[in-house]
């Protein structure tokens, strides 16, 4: 990882600033607008931000970030309007999660928030599996997934650690699909 990227990272999470994280290692990937919230050795934490709103968070691995774009100051409208509805300075997730490991990082946010999505951008850059963590394996995570009509599907999917490059929760879209899905029968 390149040292001007990962002092960026820290001083976006030190400033507060809206920021925009870059990872063109990997074709068609997402660039993520929000707030950095946390810095791992394997994993950084964004809360994300769009349309003046802060829309869950996700973990992307840190090694892929190749830059830190800043898209405003603390007295940018995006801050501003945040601020005034009291979502200012963004905050890292309760319970605080492990950016040590996917492992840690997927199960912690499952247990916190339900729903998950799993990214597999190298692979599909446009596609996204949202279910529970189920299961963890020394290389590899099992996933419950629900389908874009917020229906359990009957069997476990596979995600090779090395093919997940992202991992959101806590989003608008994964709280519908807990909520209408409901618990696993």
């Amino acid at each position: 990882m390149d040292n001007k990227v990962m002092t960026r990272l820290t001083e976006a999470v030190s400033s507060g600033v809206p920021v925009r994280l870059h990872r063109s290692a990997i074709r068609d990937a997402d660039r993520l607008d929000g707030f950095v919230v946390g810095v791992g050795a394997a994993w950084t934490l964004i809360a994300l931000c769009g349309d003046f709103r802060l829309d869950g968070w996700a973990a992307v691995r840190t090694a892929d970030i190749t830059k830190v774009g800043w898209r405003g100051g603390t007295d940018c409208l995006t801050v501003r309007a945040l601020r005034r509805r009291g979502q200012w300075p963004a905050r890292a997730p309760e319970p605080a999660l492990t950016l040590d490991g996917l492992a840690d990082l997927a199960q912690g946010a499952s247990r916190a928030f339900g729903m998950v999505s799993l990214h597999r951008e190298h692979d599909a850059p446009d596609a996204c599996w949202i279910g529970e963590v189920a299961a963890v394996r020394p290389k590899s995570l099992r996933l419950r997934e629900v389908d874009t009509e917020a229906r359990w599907c009957p069997e476990l999917s596979k995600f090779p650690f090395e093919e997940v490059t992202r991992v959101g929760f806590g989003g608008r879209y994964e709280r519908i699909l807990q909520e209408f899905a409901g618990p696993f029968r």
